[in-house]
């Protein structure tokens, strides 16, 4: 009975059109793979762990002869009390992980920066403050994996819509 109640809902959710964010088979298969430059103030911080290994999922390969340019600056955490307790401690911080960056090319590097942040809260508790520091660790990690995977979607729309006016004889906006 579970088993056939599971399988009723994973076919209720796929009949209304329901999927995971970027795992469209129809859109994966009709990208491109373009080559992609990606340069950076600093390369060696853990931001770079999690973009590098995504630019498969969204059809970019690394190479640094591409006329498509990824640029990425200014990465910075800000980490602030978003909540204080009864005993007048704080209780609860807020992080946000942002970074500036910009899509150029070898015909258009004038672009304007963009940027993108993921911001999280979590609660603190003081009686357990090691606990609290590898919740907070785990919570960077996964806020840099966010982040990384929403300049990469961004980065595969732009290419994309660069494409498109391509093939239809506009200009790239």
């Amino acid at each position: 009975m579970k088993k056939s109640l599971i399988i009723f809902c994973i076919f209720l959710l796929t009949a209304c059109g329901w999927h995971l964010r970027g795992s469209d088979p129809k859109l994966s298969s009709q990208l491109q793979w373009t080559d992609i430059a990606i340069s950076a103030d600093d390369e060696h911080t853990a931001f770079f762990t999690y973009l590098r290994p995504a630019l498969d999922t969204y059809h970019l390969k690394e190479s640094e002869s591409a006329t498509n340019q990824l640029q990425i600056q200014n990465l910075e955490l800000d980490r602030r009390t978003a909540g204080v307790g009864a005993d007048a401690l704080t209780s609860a911080y807020e992080l946000t992980l942002s970074v500036e960056y910009r899509l150029g090319s070898d015909q258009q590097s004038s672009e304007k920066f963009t940027r993108a942040s993921v911001t999280r809260t979590y609660n603190y508790n003081l009686n357990n403050a090691n606990g609290a520091a590898q919740e907070e660790a785990l919570i960077l990690r996964e806020m840099h994996r966010e982040l990384a995977q929403q300049i990469l979607r961004r980065t595969r729309l732009l290419l994309s819509q660069r494409s498109d006016n391509k093939d239809h004889g506009q200009t790239s906006p």
